[in-house]
Parts: structure tokens; sequence; C-alpha cells
């Protein structure tokens, strides 16, 4: 007679996707094995985080988790409700993905005398809390080395690297779409480079202008196609504008076709200053497409300089045009990074890998018995 798959609750940090973090639970919840999990996911309000895991099948329960910096009873009450989830629904542990979930769910885990896992995603210290919460944490899931040099050594015990997984059949390789090239107004023929992410200051988006500014003096026509938004997208549209690129650099804010989006550039491209892996370039891997990329933080990890894409120093605009012109003029060489980089994304970054490693850890917790007071 098989076991009944084991209930474990999820906290999210947010109530809407704000970025990779959410994407990537979102892809755990599809991909933990149902006949081993049972998970039930606990999000702050309701949102695209919660009806992406109700179409998922994943049962979901709204939980507000007030701002951690401006305390009040409210987090009693949040605490409280998130101990009595744990309980009624007979968890066997929880996991919870960013720091103000690992909060609440860390005090709730431990009342409710259960197992804990905090999910670390960014790689900025925050000295106080990290303590607090590591100390709560019966293991720490980071997603790439980068990650780990946030924690202390007296918590390396409790750290585990789990890289990112995506999803490989969403981001396959395919053609690019003629419809979508001219309702973007890229004319055909001409070469196309994509970006895809938040617009803040760490993504360095003001450098990938300038990069798009020297090669334009030099290879003119280049379209470039930036996916995202931000607090800066009104100040990168009046660079732009400056630039005398705003015939050739498209913002399309969020899409839910990035696949699409991405079919139609001849390589992608993250411009970032610090990034602690780099979902997007796995994407891009996926779908046989050239990168360039700065080596910032965990992006090493991710790609492997000359084999599945360029790598340049952050904050070099021009180094970032040369890279990218270099893979522009040799599209035999862009093909083939793409093919080997689709290998990789393959053997190191399936989502169905990522799923079964963090599946592993929540067994290895519980052989441990940990949790409890």
């Amino acid at each position: 007679m098989s076991k009944a798959p084991a209930p474990v609750v999820l906290v999210s940090n947010h109530a809407e996707v704000v970025g990779g973090g959410e994407e990537s639970l979102l892809g755990l919840l599809g991909a933990l094995d149902r006949g081993r999990w049972a998970p039930t996911l606990v999000a702050p309000a309701d949102g695209a985080v919660a009806a992406r895991a109700r179409a998922l099948g994943v049962p979901v329960r709204l939980i507000a988790l007030p701002m951690l910096r401006r305390p009040r009873l409210a987090l009693l009450g949040s605490v409280a409700a998130l101990q009595r989830l744990v309980r009624t629904t007979s968890a066997v542990l929880v996991h919870a993905n960013g720091s103000r979930a690992m909060a609440y769910a860390g005090v709730a885990a431990r009342l409710a005398r259960r197992p804990v896992i905090w999910h670390v995603r960014i790689g900025e210290r925050d000295p106080l809390l990290d303590r607090v919460l590591g100390r709560l944490a019966d293991r720490v899931i980071v997603i790439s080395q980068s990650v780990v040099r946030r924690f202390p050594r007296a918590l390396a015990r409790k750290v585990r690297v789990v890289p990112n997984g995506v999803d490989l059949e969403r981001f396959a390789p395919r053609p690019p779409s003629a419809r979508l090239r001219a309702a973007l107004g890229i004319p055909d023929g001409t070469p196309a480079v994509v970006s895809v992410g938040r617009f803040v200051a760490l993504k360095g988006y003001g450098h990938l202008l300038d990069a798009a500014a020297a090669l334009d003096a030099e290879r003119p026509g280049v379209h470039w196609i930036l996916v995202g938004d931000g607090e800066l997208r009104a100040d990168l549209e009046a660079r732009a504008r400056s630039l005398g690129l705003a015939a050739r650099v498209h913002f399309t804010g969020w899409r839910d076709d990035i696949p699409d989006l991405m079919a139609l550039g001849d390589l992608l491209v993250l411009p970032s200053l610090a990034e602690p892996f780099g979902r997007v370039l796995i994407e891009a891997m996926a779908m046989a497409r050239a990168v360039v990329a700065t080596s910032a933080g965990g992006v090493p990890e991710i790609v492997v300089h000359g084999e599945t894409g360029l790598l340049v120093p952050p904050a070099d605009p021009r180094a970032l045009a040369a890279a990218v012109r270099e893979l522009l003029d040799d599209p035999g060489r862009a093909a083939r990074l793409g093919v080997a980089g689709r290998r990789r994304a393959q053997a190191e970054f399936g989502l169905a890998r990522h799923a079964a490693a963090v599946g592993a850890l929540y067994d290895e917790l519980l052989s441990e018995g940990h949790g409890g007071l």
C-alpha cells in the first residue's frame, strides 16, 4: 500500500509576481512530486501568485505578512494563523520563500514543532536579520555559490546550494513570429537584441543603453527589445531618446509571451551590476540563444565564457557593445554558443532537476527529525 503524500506548507513573500523569486516558487510548486508531497501555498494577499498556484491545483491560504520594519500586533495574529495552518494541514515541514516569509514561518514552525527551510534568492546581507532567521532555520537553500557568501561560517552546515530550475518545454527553441516582430516595429532582416528584467539600478540598464549607443555608432540599425518595468523606466526611456535611439529601443513592459520575445532576438544581454543568479540567462540558453552577460555574482556559475556565451565586466558599456557586435558579426558562432547553452540548460537547470533536489532536502530534514523547541 503506497503512502499518502506528505503535506508541506510553502510561504510566499509577495502576492504579485515581482521577480524571478516568485516565478521560481511557482515553478517548484508545479514540479514537486505530488505522489510524495502535498503542497499548500500561503500568500500574503490575493493576486497573481495565488491565482497561478490555484491553476496548478495547489490549495492557497491567504495570511497577511505585515512589513517587519513596522512591527505591530498584527504580526502576532499572522504568526498564530500560520501556526494553526501548519497544525490543521498536518504539514511535516514549512518552506519560506524569502526573508519576510521566513520571519513568520520560522516562528510559526517552531511553535508548531516542525522543521523550516529558508529559501534565499538574493545576496545582500542583513546582518541582524540573517543571524535571527539563520538560527530559526533548519536548512537554508541558496540559489548560487555567490549567495553562500551572504552567510557567516557559523551557518555553513545549514546552507545548501540548489540552483533555480526553468521549464524547458516553455522555453524551447522556436521560429520567430513575423507578426510579433511587425507589432514591435522591427523591420525584417535587422538584428535584434533582447533583455529581460526589472528597471532598477542594479540591473545596469543605463550601461546597456550606453552600449547600444556605442554599437550604433559603428554598426547602425540594431534593435533592442527591453522586456520589463520598474522605477527607472521613465528615466531609461528619456535616456534612449537623448541618445537618438528611441526608434530602435523598444520598451515592452512586462509580458506573458517572453519566450516569443526571446525568439525574436539574435541574442540575449544581461547587463547587471549585481546578480545572485540570472534566471533569464537559463531561459535564453534553453531556447538556444547565445547570451552576453556581465560577470556579476552568480552569472559565471551559469554562463561558461566562450562556450555558452560571452562574459564582460560589469559597468563597462564598451566591453558590452564589443561582445554584442562580436556575436552579431559572426552568426555561426552565436548559433554554436546557443546550441551549447541549450545542452547546459537541459543538463543542469531543468525544473524537474530543481524540484528533485528540493524534495531530497525535504527527505533529509525529515529523516534527521528536525524541528521542535
